[in-house]
């Protein structure tokens, strides 16, 4: 192996694997254009001769950092760290490095700057609104952009998510379609749209079997463990409580989860509970929730293809898909089968 590979540049690869100097800069920079065939034996070069790109030689030479920022909040929230390892193993497929930034403790100023000095190539947020200083920035300064998870507005940005509306209505008819009678709803802000997404299609799937979701079935509140806790301990102390509730994310649920069992109450003897996002937490035993499931990491590639495109063809065309989700029934709902699977 070679053991110094800062004496070595592009043209060494490129000499040994028997390809041009462009050739291995598209093989770095994740292009598609180049052969399977080709890239692998290119790639198999690099790790041979232990060949570390110069950063900055390319940020001369090429106007760009490598760098994409990934915009974040709530990074406790478990699906975060989860897109974030999807992102950063795509990213890196592509020959760029990521830098994070949670606004909920380092507030947009850093990602502003960063935005006007150039030393990103794009962004990607995992969670913005459009009047967002970072987003406004970015938009200002012609700095490509992709949301993951989230949808906006904005038809000149590339949008990747789930299908958050079908993937709740499905959750609605399975637990209409299992016999559930009371069906009730604890959700977070709607200024997510996730959120705002899930809550429509639980709305709509129950008016489409004749029901509604009854005021007294229905509770929002901030993100806060003890908040969606306590509104689950106060809905199931109601004359009729719900058999079943449906919640806006697996957060949501695993905090309802803590309240019943606070309660006394058996789940799923008691009451049924469902989440959304089929996080890894969601399968562990203490939790054992269904869940509807989204597809992180073709959602994670897809995200980061669109951007690499963008930031490589500044006339590509937004990208908008909607990827579907998947049911995951687990001892929260009794396991019991959805009649339509």
């Amino acid at each position: 192996m070679h053991t110094y590979s800062q004496k070595l540049n592009s043209n060494d690869v490129a000499r040994r694997a028997g390809v041009s100097q462009a050739t291995v800069s598209r093989v770095l920079s994740g292009s598609s254009s180049v052969r399977e065939e080709t890239r692998n034996r290119v790639l198999a070069v690099i790790e041979e001769l232990n060949y570390q790109p110069n950063a900055f030689a390319r940020a001369m030479k090429t106007s760009l950092s490598g760098t994409v920022g990934v915009v974040v909040s709530r990074i406790t929230n478990p699906i975060v760290p989860e897109i974030l390892l999807h992102l950063a193993n795509k990213l890196t497929g592509h020959g760029r490095q990521m830098v994070v930034w949670n606004t909920d403790t380092e507030g947009e100023d850093g990602v502003v700057n960063a935005i006007r000095q150039r030393v990103i190539d794009g962004l990607i947020f995992t969670a913005a609104g459009e009047q967002s200083a970072a987003m406004q920035a970015a938009r200002k300064n012609g700095m490509p952009v992709a949301c993951i998870n989230r949808h906006i507005t904005d038809p000149g940005i590339s949008q990747i998510a789930g299908n958050n509306l079908e993937g709740a209505l499905t959750i609605a008819d399975y637990l209409v379609s299992a016999g559930r009678k009371r069906i009730a709803m604890i959700n977070g802000p709607l200024d997510r749209s996730t959120l705002a997404e899930r809550e429509a299609g639980i709305r709509q799937g129950l008016a489409a079997a004749g029901r509604e979701l009854p005021e007294q079935y229905y509770a929002r509140s901030e993100f806060a463990h003890d908040k969606f806790r306590d509104l689950a301990i106060a809905m199931m102390r109601q004359p009729s409580p719900p058999d079943a509730i449906a919640c806006g994310n697996d957060v949501i649920a695993f905090a309802v989860l803590c309240g019943l069992r606070a309660e006394g109450l058996d789940v799923p003897d008691d009451v049924w509970v469902t989440g959304f996002d089929g996080i890894e937490m969601a399968g562990w035993d203490v939790f054992d929730t269904t869940t509807m499931k989204q597809p992180l990491d073709a959602m994670a590639t897809a995200t980061v293809e669109a951007l690499v495109d963008s930031i490589e063809n500044n006339e590509t065309e937004p990208r908008m898909v909607r990827f579907a989700t998947e049911l995951v029934i687990r001892g929260s709902t009794a396991n019991t089968p959805y009649r339509n699977c």
